[in-house]
C-alpha cells in the first residue's frame, strides 16, 4: 500500500509539473496533503522499525516544511523528486549504521518446574506421557531422592499458544500430556519436557510419542513394565542395570537406539519390518529371537519386544 501511495504521488507531481508548471509552486495545500500522508506511514517506523517507514517519515517532514515555505527557496518538481529519492537513500543508510530492523515477535513460552505429586508416600508409581512434536527426556535424579522425596520432577518449556500441556495424578498414576492444538496454523517450535525420576521408587512407564525425540534413561531405575508407542519419532532407550526389565515397543516409521549397559543382557523378539543397523553383539537363536553376547556374564536381563513398521533399530553397549 505504501509503495502505491508513492507511485500515485510521483504521477500527480509529474502531471502538475508538465501541465501546470506556472501554478505548481503555489500548490502548498497539495504539498501539505501529501506531507500528511507520508507522515502517517512514517510514524509506523516507531513500531515496525523498517527502512520504508523511516524514508516516508523523512520525506513527509520535508513536504510539510516546504508547504509552509520555511525553506530559503520554494522547491520545484525536480527538487522534490530528488529529495524523495534522497529520503529513502538516507533511511537505508541509517538502517545500516544503527541496524534498524523489525523486532522479533516474542514467543509465548512458558517454563514450569515442579515436584509432582506433592503428597506421595508409596514406593512405586505409574507414569505415562503422550506428546506431539516434542523433545522429551526421562532420566533418574539422585538429588530428587535426597532433597524432596517426590517421585517426579517435571520441567517443561512450551508455547501455550500452540500446545495444550497438562499433568494429572490419579490412582497412583501420573499422566503428562503435550498435544498440538488443531486450530493453530503456526509452524510450531518443539516443546522441551524433562521428567526426573526418584531412584528410590520403581516405575511402570507408558509413552506415546508422535513426531518427537525421546531420551529414556532407566539405567538406575527399577521398572515394572515399559511400553513405548512411536510414530515418525526418534528414541533412545537405556534399560535398567539394577533389575530385570520388560520393554515393549510399537514403532511406526521411527528410529530406535538401544544403549545396553554392560551389566545388562538383552533378549529381543521382533515382529514386522525392521531394519537392523547394528547387531554385531547379538546372536540369533533357533526360535528367531536374539540374545546379547554378554548374557552369561550379565547380572540382569532386559526382555525387549518390538513390533515395527518401516523402522530402524540400533543396539550398542555402553560402559
Amino acid at each position: 500500500m505504501q509503495g502505491r501511495i508513492i507511485l500515485i504521488t510521483l504521477g500527480i507531481l509529474i502531471f502538475l509539473s508538465v501541465l501546470f508548471n506556472e501554478i505548481f509552486i503555489n500548490l502548498s495545500i497539495l504539498k501539505f496533503f501529501f506531507g500528511i500522508i507520508f507522515l502517517s506511514y512514517g510514524f509506523t517506523f516507531f513500531k515496525k522499525r523498517d527502512t520504508g517507514s523511516l524514508g516516508s517519515l523523512i520525506f513527509g517532514v520535508i513536504l510539510l516544511i516546504d508547504s509552509f515555505s520555511l525553506f530559503p527557496t520554494v522547491l520545484n518538481f525536480w527538487q522534490i523528486f530528488l529529495l524523495l529519492i534522497a529520503s529513502y537513500i538516507l533511511a537505508a543508510g541509517l538502517s545500516g549504521i544503527f541496524r534498524v530492523r523489525r523486532p522479533h515477535k516474542k514467543i509465548n513460552k512458558e517454563i514450569s518446574i515442579s515436584d509432582y505429586p506433592k503428597e506421595f508416600s508409596g514406593d512405586s508409581l505409574n507414569l505415562s506421557v503422550d506428546v506431539d512434536w516434542s523433545y522429551i527426556t526421562i532420566e533418574p535424579s539422585r538429588n530428587l531422592a535426597i532433597q524432596s522425596g517426590s517421585p517426579l520432577r517435571i520441567k517443561a518449556s512450551i508455547d501455550s499458544e500452540i500446545y495444550s500441556f497438562k499433568k494429572e495424578y490419579l490412582n497412583n498414576e501420573v499422566k503428562i500430556f503435550n498435544k498440538l492444538m488443531v486450530s493453530n496454523v503456526k509452524v510450531p517450535r518443539r516443546s522441551k519436557i524433562s521428567v526426573y525420576l526418584n531412584e528410590n521408587i520403581s516405575y511402570g512407564f507408558l509413552a506415546k510419542l508422535n513426531v518427537s525425540d525421546g531420551y529414556l534413561n532407566f539405567r538406575n531405575i527399577k521398572t515394572n513394565n515399559v511400553r513405548v508407542e512411536t510414530t515418525a519419532s526418534k528414541i533412545t532407550i537405556i534399560p535398567s542395570e539394577i533389575d530385570n526389565s520388560n520393554i515393549d515397543i510399537d514403532s511406526n516409521v521411527s528410529s530406535i537406539n538401544v544403549k545396553l549397559p554392560n551389566n545388562t543382557a538383552l533378549i529381543m523378539n521382533q515382529l514386522g519390518e525392521l531394519n537392523f543397523k547394528n547387531l554385531e553383539w547379538m546372536n540369533q537363536r533357533e526360535d528367531g529371537s536374539y540374545i546379547s553376547a554378554n548374557f552369561s556374564e550379565a547380572s540382569y536381563t532386559c526382555y525387549l519386544n518390538i513390533s515395527s513398521e518401516m523402522s530402524k533399530l540400533n543396539i550398542e553397549f555402553i560402559d
